[in-house]
């Protein structure tokens, strides 16, 4: 099972089994499920996906979460340092963190390459008999 089904399922567990033992209304069970959530989301930091996650209103909760993670022991290659200093800088600066990481997974793994072929045009089938262009 994928990371994302395999955490969401979970947290369906883990909250199903809590409710049966005490209480937890919807409009908390809702946000922790974001939360969680967007824990697999924050380690994607490319192009415009930073800035939307900052917009999150649920970003500052996740964030927190991030660094409680953190301080527990969780091993993040510097992923709460990275957006605590986001969080601190300009947009500029921002750019430039964007494009460091671009260039750092640029000579750590190899990008996915395209499928080649016919600039993305269709390839028609075989001709049916008698619809030839030959006229007869």
């Amino acid at each position: 099972m994928p990371a994302i089904p395999a955490m969401q399922e979970a947290a369906h567990e883990l909250i199903s089994e809590q409710c049966q033992r005490i209480a937890i209304p919807k409009r908390f069970t809702l946000p922790i499920r974001e939360i969680w959530d967007m824990q697999e989301r924050l380690p994607r930091r490319q192009g415009k996906r930073a800035d939307l996650l900052l917009e999150n209103p649920r970003f500052r909760a996740g964030y927190d979460f991030l660094l409680l993670r953190e301080s527990a022991g969780e091993e993040t290659e510097g992923l709460g340092q990275w957006w605590t200093d986001y969080q601190e800088v300009s947009d500029s600066e921002r750019r430039n963190m964007i494009r460091d990481l671009v260039s750092q997974e640029d000579g750590s793994a190899p990008r996915k390459r395209r499928r080649g072929g016919n600039s993305g045009r269709r390839r028609r089938g075989p001709r049916k008999e008698g619809s030839g262009g030959s006229g007869e």
